[in-house]
């Protein structure tokens, strides 16, 4: 076993630095990043009195874990950054036969956003709103509506489409006990764009839903909407709007996490918007005023209007026979 003591834990790293300069070749600001990253990991390890050789997976991944919580939201190529310091420094170690196995290796990197995942802008958002009421003229005062729902509320599609008529409240701009996860929340607020556009659908409805039917979102076979359904029309809008990448409704969920924390709105509030149990696994469920949700949703609302009348857009889009 590789017992190191804080005194030699920071002989070691010192090697692995000057290791990293001369022979690897790496930058400077790599250099001093990983050295941070070992400094944390010698603080934590030399700490607890583990062996260094003795860290296995489990142990390694809360190590990161810790880290991710004891910073301000780090991102997925952060977590691959710091799991690339102690990959090289494992690396070294067995390069020296110092220890046998290299146990960093066994650790999972993050998946990183891709070009199709990348979020939304709201431009592009506008212009995938226009479409969605192009697409199906039948249907356009439904399809603007989910739409402006799963971007404005940042709602999943399986919450969606289970939405039912009586958890619809316009006057208190609420969908009241929504089941996320099989779990139920007290409401998903949604703002004064969102609740225009169900006014919208709510006389659309009228015309093809049957008597009693609870759905909020009916489709063409007058059944409650289904998941792919919702998946296939944003798919086909985006294609009609001219957005090259893949566009997909948990898309327009993380575009609105997105264009929130562009916002300036804290991160606690967004999590509470999401539902999420963790933001990047820096805090666990932080409970907010409702009246903090309502001000990041309504201010999300304001920041559409504004960017469509900006654009030459009407507030609402049009309706067949207006």
């Amino acid at each position: 076993m590789l017992h190191v003591t804080t005194t030699s834990m920071a002989g070691i790293i010192g090697e692995f630095e000057q290791y990293l300069r001369d022979e690897r070749m790496r930058a400077p600001r790599t250099v001093q990043r990983y050295r941070e990253v070992l400094e944390a990991f010698s603080t934590s390890v030399v700490g607890s009195g583990v062996d260094i050789e003795a860290m296995n997976k489990t142990t390694l991944t809360a190590f990161l874990r810790d880290r991710a919580r004891s910073s301000n939201g780090p991102s997925r190529a952060t977590w691959n950054t710091e799991l690339s310091a102690l990959r090289a420094f494992y690396a070294f170690l067995y390069g020296q036969e110092r220890i046998k196995a290299n146990p960093a290796l066994r650790v999972e990197r993050q998946k990183t956003l891709t070009r199709e995942a990348q979020p939304l802008s709201l431009d592009e958002f506008l212009r995938l709103v226009d479409a969605m009421g192009e697409s199906q003229p039948a249907y356009r005062a439904r399809n603007v509506a989910l739409a402006l729902v799963l971007f404005h509320t940042a709602m999943r599609v399986a919450e969606l489409v289970s939405l039912n008529v009586d958890q619809t409240d316009l006057e208190a701009r609420v969908f009241r006990d929504v089941r996320v996860k099989g779990q139920k929340r007290h409401g998903i607020a949604f703002n004064d764009v969102v609740c225009e556009a169900l006014e919208d659908y709510r006389e659309e409805r009228l015309r093809y839903a049957p008597e009693g039917e609870p759905a909020l979102f009916i489709s063409d076979r007058r059944t409650r909407l289904s998941v792919r359904m919702v998946q296939e029309t944003v798919k086909r809008a985006a294609k009609r709007a001219g957005i090259a990448r893949a566009v997909t409704p948990h898309l327009l969920r993380h575009s609105s996490a997105t264009q929130l924390v562009e916002m300036g709105v804290p991160l606690p509030v967004v999590q509470e918007i999401c539902g999420h149990a963790e933001i990047t696994t820096t805090r666990r469920y932080v409970h907010l005023a409702d009246t903090r949700r309502r001000q990041a949703i309504d201010d999300l609302g304001t920041a559409y209007t504004k960017r469509r009348t900006a654009t030459g857009r009407k507030v609402r889009p049009e309706q067949p026979g207006a």
